[in-house]
């Protein structure tokens, strides 16, 4: 029977194909009769590694299927469309000439090379490359140009280009739900600049931004603005950061009773991006800054303006979207003003610095300010009194976010040099300047509420529906009654389920507490984009926005555009169909961006461990899923997941299979030996030969 479907490889040679509707995106199942007549679903395909060979990553295919006792399987393919523009590999020798032996992630088939760059690669065999792809004359794949490389494998630049292809290359933009269309966007130009983006990230670049046209529309031209230059502000980031988007400035009279009056600072970059301008266009399909550990980053925005006009430069005077409220003494946010503003930050401090200066030493802070010392210190003790109390109140609410924790080390390239720094160095002063973000966000929400101006809100669901069977059967398996989960409630079901949590906890009853906190951090849902101002559950935030970030972010820079048009009452240039349409592909877009950096990161991770970065030493770890296969590990103090085989688990030999029995939830093994949250320790063992970490028990010899 015919099928239409998306191609997904697997690493020992053979794949599946997952049934789309007639958009080409929506996955759907295949409802068939098997032999005995009757009718099964089968949302997955198996194809044979014959037919596997001829086709890459998410190709659109039509396929005849079959169906057997085994289930689904393909027995022929033809392609109709090939999202994917590049590939990556290493250069190999093949029956014809040089070919490239693809990512295992990306393909099992050799994919020959053209002339061209066959001809810049004739003594880099063994060695990493990313190509353009086109057809022969066959209609077979081929690698038509060079694109980056060749690099040595395993360096950095290697796995910042494999990075690259593989993560941005499943977000193509024909791969978005209702494509680029839907968000102002030719389907040509938005694939020639999402190729462009690959290839210039992929070669170590930091992206095409750079000189783009910014003329066009600027909402709100009239809106006035408040002169607040002779008001203090900082900027507090990293040592490295260029890209200064955000400055606080704060007074208090050092009252306990007294409100904290606050004033968070934004780069005025809707003033700068005319809507359409090809600077515009650009953004609209980065969808947000990368910041790699490889490389430089790679800006949304033409670093001139991200690093240099809009950005918020101690001494420069700059204008702002500025959000201005007070913080009483118990947390609650008041008197919510927005404004265009003119404002000059008076130094641009260091985490490092404001950490020293919250354990008491000012000296680095004073030595960043320089003559304005004492303008700086005022300021940060009003912030930092802020901070205190929205942290309080904060405290009080029921989140999801602290069921997650950091991890310490994160890779990092150092002199040229693969190594390891502290992930949070500086915490303390972070999370300081995080508060105060997140209440802008919420100040400006609420005020767009208040005003019904349409925006582009961040909302989180909470628990995803799909998964809150499985949290309700592991909360039945500590013997935890979750009542609003049960009946849907899902304003409730976060404070229910952190309360759960926490009474398992002082009840002392760990394993239960392990178990329970695994399942519900694998039951959130993503935080998704929306024209409605949906609760944000994860933050416990009745609204929120994004606004903070419009040189980085271009939903942020979608709301600042709106709010301009509000503050002259001119009509908002987007409408709620607009912004619905925009919030379907900005979340893929940087559903990207995330998943680029996570890939990065776990790919160096891979390179350091094979380097002996743990040695023989067992690693702490949790399960965080258990499979018939084996189960999924996390080690936390690193921020690394892995997986430790059936095989493994059952002390098997090489060459026999393992199998464990699990309960029809994904929760426990039929045994009880393995389960969710159950805390284990696992060695490093290896690089298999699609460069996948291999794990083993802790106590295993």
């Amino acid at each position: 029977m015919p099928v239409r479907a998306r191609f997904r490889p697997h690493p020992r040679g053979f794949g599946f194909l997952t049934p789309v509707e007639a958009d080409g995106t929506t996955s759907t199942v295949l409802r068939a009769p098997g032999p005995d007549g009757v009718v099964t679903e089968h949302d997955g395909i198996f194809v044979p590694p014959a037919l596997a060979r001829e086709l890459i990553a998410d190709d659109l295919v039509d396929a005849e299927v079959e169906i057997d006792g085994k289930g689904a399987s393909a027995t022929a393919t033809a392609l109709v469309d090939r999202p994917r523009r590049m590939l990556v590999g290493t250069v190999q020798h093949g029956p014809g000439g040089l070919v490239i032996d693809p990512d295992p992630q990306l393909s099992s088939g050799a994919i020959p090379l053209a002339a061209g760059p066959a001809a810049k690669l004739p003594t880099s065999v063994g060695r990493l490359a990313v190509v353009l792809l086109s057809q022969d004359e066959e209609g077979g794949a081929l690698g038509q140009a060079l694109v980056a490389g060749p690099f040595v494998v395993g360096s950095p630049q290697a796995v910042r280009a494999a990075a690259t292809v593989i993560a941005l290359g499943r977000a193509a933009p024909t791969l978005v739900p209702g494509g680029p269309e839907p968000a102002g966007l030719d389907v040509t130009e938005a694939l020639a600049t999402h190729t462009r983006l690959v290839g210039h990230l992929a070669s170590g670049g930091r992206g095409a931004a750079a000189g783009l046209d910014t003329a066009g529309f600027i909402p709100g031209p009239e809106a006035p603005w408040v002169d607040r230059r002779d008001e203090p502000c900082v900027t507090v980031d990293s040592a490295t950061t260029r890209d200064l988007d955000d400055a606080v400035g704060a007074s208090w009279d050092g009252s306990d009773d007294s409100p904290v009056h606050v004033a968070v600072h934004i780069a005025d970059a809707g003033r700068a991006i005319g809507i359409d301008s090809p600077a515009d266009r650009y953004a609209r399909v980065a969808g947000a800054t990368a910041y790699l550990a490889v490389g430089d980053n790679a800006p949304m925005l033409d670093p001139a303006l991200s690093e240099d006009t809009l950005s918020l430069r101690a001494g420069e005077d700059r204008f702002a979207l500025s959000v201005r409220f007070t913080v009483s003494p118990d947390g609650a946010l008041g008197g919510v003003e927005v404004e265009v503003a003119a404002v000059t930050s008076r130094a641009q401090l260091t985490y490092g610095a404001v950490d020293s200066w919250l354990e008491g030493d000012e000296d680095a802070v004073r030595g960043e300010a320089g003559l304005a010392g004492g303008e700086v210190v005022t300021v940060l003790r009003g912030a930092v009194e802020a901070a205190r109390r929205l942290g309080v109140e904060r405290d009080d609410r029921a989140t999801f976010e602290d069921l997650f924790s950091s991890p310490e080390h994160t890779p990092a390239i150092i002199g040229g040099k693969l190594t390891t720094v502290e992930a949070e160095p500086h915490a303390a002063a972070y999370r300081f300047i995080e508060r105060l973000m997140v209440a802008a966000n919420e100040s400006v929400a609420s005020w767009l509420i208040s005003r019904e101006v349409p925006a582009l809100y961040r909302a989180h669901v909470g628990v995803d529906p799909e998964r809150a069977e499985r949290l309700q059967a592991a909360a039945t398996a500590v013997g935890i009654e979750l009542k609003a989960l049960e009946a849907g409630d899902e304003d409730q079901v976060s404070s229910e389920l952190m309360g759960a949590i926490e009474q398992l906890r002082t009840e002392g009853r760990d394993e239960d507490h392990d178990l329970l906190v695994a399942a519900a951090t694998g039951s959130i849902a993503r935080a998704t984009y929306d024209p409605d101002p949906s609760h944000h559950r994860g933050l416990a935030s009745g609204a929120y926005v994004h606004f903070t970030s419009p040189i980085r972010r271009y939903a942020d820079l979608v709301v600042h555009r709106q709010i301009r048009a509000a503050l002259a009452g001119d009509p908002p240039p987007y409408d709620t169909e607009q912004l619905r349409a925009m919030a379907t592909w900005l979340d893929a877009r940087a559903g990207a961006i995330d998943h680029l950096t996570s890939r990065e990161r776990s790919d160096l991770w891979a390179r350091l461990l094979d380097r002996g970065f743990l040695g023989s030493t067992p690693e702490p770890a949790v399960v965080t899923g258990v499979t018939t296969n084996g189960v999924k590990v996390r080690l936390g103090r690193l921020g690394v997941t892995g997986f430790v085989t059936a095989e493994r688990l059952l002390g098997l030999g090489p060459k026999e299979r393992g199998r464990l029995d699990v309960d029809e939830h994904g929760i426990v093994t039929t045994t009880g030996t393995w389960k969710l949250g159950q805390r284990t320790t696992v060695r490093f063992v290896g690089l298999d030969d699609t460069g996948r970490t291999i794990w083993r028990l802790g106590d295993s010899r």
